[in-house]
């Protein structure tokens, strides 16, 4: 007996329910029903049935074995009933039309044989449709995506552009800028080069000046020596006329200060150390002020080498106005005032006029001199003013005016040199190089608010 015939001649895609239904019948025939070849695949699972190999052996055997062939057959058949009864009267276009896909026509086409080979043909035609269709779609597609991808390009061209077209602006001003800035740095360099000559002319000129200033140092040394002997010559004088008379001359004693004042003057513009401590051989220069002061001292007696400062009384400070209260109750104290520095001092005057700030000071100090009976010298840069008396009486005040060119801390610095060593002296002034100066000379110093601070005392 002949086989069946071998299956038309039609896409795979079309081909695969054919084959499916094959496959499914394969599972569920018995064993001794299924041909010889396909037994041992029986019991292989859905997935590996569908090996190439598996699908071209079932293939053949749809193609020889007629009762398989016809099981198979039976089985679409049965499953798709209204679908075969379209078909067997012609009606597969009618099928295509109401939605049936050409896998399904052609797999009922392919199960009835002659019957349905306008079917399969059908199901062909329009599966080639479908997918002519469907390559329509996707070339549109593409078309579209090509075209947008065609406009975004074009966007990104004409972006680019833009964008190139400023770079070359941007280049152009960068160009610029870099020609600006070369022109500065050849200013720059051309005003460096003049910087360069003017600081090698500066650094001539300050070598001139260092060496001017060496020789001017060694000009005023020379000087400082020359008052060092002419110092020494008058102490000598000055002790041998104590050893004669016992009593100094006031002007002598003047003259000996003041020529110790003006060789310490010389020494700190020179910046020369002082020998002995700031003394010349033979005594100091306040003993010899002093004995102008104090009417001399029989020849013999023990004259301190230092002043030493005042004791702080306990539990308070320097600058405490209960101190300087002790302080100028002390015997025999003089107290110097740096008078500007304590008006114009914040807690004091600086507000008023300089006459007025005078006027105020002035009168404090006379009621604290009478209060404690303390010796107060208030001393005024004599710059600041017109023409006055260098000294004024005002009862137990002193007050100085220093010469033009004089300053009134090198005035208080000379009258606390000119002072015995023995007698304490308080310096009022809130100036730290002031303070310094005198506090080397053994004297008690104290700030402005301190003194200011009193006037409210009772």
């Amino acid at each position: 007996m002949s086989g069946p015939g071998p299956l038309p001649e039609v896409p795979e895609a079309l081909l695969a329910g054919y084959l499916d239904a094959a496959l499914a019948t394969l599972r569920a025939a018995d064993q001794g029903e299924l041909p010889g070849p396909l037994r041992q695949y029986q019991t292989w699972t859905p997935k590996r049935l569908r090996h190439p190999r598996v699908l071209g052996l079932v293939r053949r055997t749809l193609d020889l074995d007629e009762s398989f062939r016809k099981a198979v057959d039976e089985r679409v058949l049965e499953e798709e009933k209204a679908l075969a009864r379209l078909v067997r009267s012609g009606r597969h276009a009618e099928a295509l039309a109401s939605g049936e896909t050409p896998e399904a026509v052609a797999r009922v086409g392919l199960a009835l044989g002659t019957e349905g080979e306008a079917a399969v043909q059908a199901a062909v035609a329009a599966a080639a449709t479908s997918q002519a269709r469907a390559e329509a779609a996707a070339v549109r597609s593409a078309l579209a995506g090509a075209e947008s991808e065609l406009d975004a390009a074009r966007e990104r061209a004409e972006s680019e552009v833009a964008a190139a077209r400023a770079a070359r602006d941007e280049l152009r001003g960068a160009r610029e800028e870099l020609r600006r800035v070369e022109r500065e740095r050849r200013t720059l360099a051309d005003r460096v080069e003049g910087l360069e000559r003017e600081l090698a002319q500066s650094a001539a000129a300050l070598r001139a000046a260092r060496d001017e200033a060496a020789a001017e140092q060694r000009r005023l040394g020379g000087r400082v020596a020359e008052l060092q002997a002419r110092l020494a010559d008058a102490q000598r004088n000055y002790r041998a006329l104590r050893r004669s008379a016992g009593q100094v001359d006031p002007v002598v004693a003047e003259a000996v200060g003041a020529l110790e004042r003006d060789l310490d003057a010389l020494r700190r513009a020179t910046g020369l150390a002082e020998e002995g401590g700031g003394r010349g051989a033979g005594g100091s220069s306040g003993a010899v002020a002093g004995g102008a002061r104090g009417g001399g001292r029989p020849a013999g007696a023990a004259w301190p080498e230092r002043r030493s400062p005042l004791a702080v009384p306990g539990g308070r400070g320097a600058d405490d106005p209960e101190t300087l209260a002790a302080w100028m109750g002390a015997d025999g104290v003089l107290v110097l005032v740096d008078g500007y520095n304590v008006t114009k001092h914040p807690a004091g005057f600086p507000d008023r006029g300089l006459e007025d700030q005078r006027t105020l000071l002035l009168d404090l100090c006379r009621r604290l001199a009478r209060r404690f009976g303390a010796e107060v010298t208030v001393v005024f840069d004599g710059g600041t003013v017109g023409p006055i008396p260098t000294r004024l009486p005002l009862g137990p005040v002193e007050v100085v005016f220093t010469d033009a060119g004089r300053s009134a801390d090198d005035e208080i610095v000379a009258r606390t040199n000119a002072a015995p060593p023995e007698r304490p002296v308080v310096v009022v002034t809130s100036d730290n190089e002031l303070r310094a100066r005198v506090t080397a000379l053994g004297a008690t110093a104290t700030r402005s608010p301190a003194l200011l601070g009193l006037a409210a005392a009772r």
